[in-house]
């Protein structure tokens, strides 16, 4: 654990000494943004995302592959700290299935990669993903770059525990309490402001 995290559990032991409600929000504020992060695999049913390579899940992050368009079934939410949506290209103009773009245009840009199968048949498979990318305003990575997905995967990972962070002193800056424990977490956050802008 780090400095900034036990700083973080010492201002909710602190702020519970002097008012318990507080104190209890704090707690829940801090384990809210320490659950572990959600990678989810999303594709269409059949369209290969359950065999994708990606890093397994880990102490830090789970992944959960998540199928939708399945006819019959209502499709799931799409809700994950970082989004990989896998999908089929077609020949040129290189459009995707109308299901893949709507699942992918109600997710928050910044957590959202696009992963294309298919593209080896194409003769210019390069020009596809550019053209995906471009219509899309979203990292598009070949099916077969797993490297560039692990590399990928990873930043956003990086930039989901930074929203967390951010969201944490959200929530604690706007916590009810009682004057001494208003004044702990007034001092606290601007200690904890500084550090991160380090």
């Amino acid at each position: 654990m780090g400095d900034s995290d036990d700083a973080w559990c010492a201002l909710a032991h602190r702020v519970e000494q002097f008012d318990a409600d507080a104190g209890r929000a704090v707690h829940a504020a801090l384990r809210a943004r320490d659950r572990p992060l959600a990678v989810q695999i999303v594709g269409r049913a059949g369209g290969g995302g359950g065999a994708l390579a990606v890093a397994e899940s880990s102490a830090e992050y789970a992944v959960e592959h998540v199928e939708m368009d399945v006819p019959g079934r209502s499709d799931p939410v799409v809700d994950g700290d970082v989004v990989v949506h896998v999908t089929a290209v077609r020949c040129p103009p290189h459009a995707i299935h109308p299901a893949d773009r709507a699942v992918i245009n109600r997710v928050e840009a910044g957590r959202m990669l696009v992963v294309l199968t298919g593209t080896e048949r194409l003769d210019d498979p390069d020009a596809a993903v550019t053209a995906v990318a471009g219509e899309l305003r979203v990292p598009v990575l070949h099916f077969s770059d797993t490297d560039a997905l692990a590399t990928a995967v990873a930043a956003r990972l990086h930039h989901a525990r930074r929203r967390r962070d951010e969201e944490l002193a959200r929530t604690v800056a706007g916590i009810a309490a009682n004057p001494p424990a208003r004044d702990a977490i007034e001092n606290a956050l601007d200690s904890l402001t500084l550090q991160g802008a380090r």
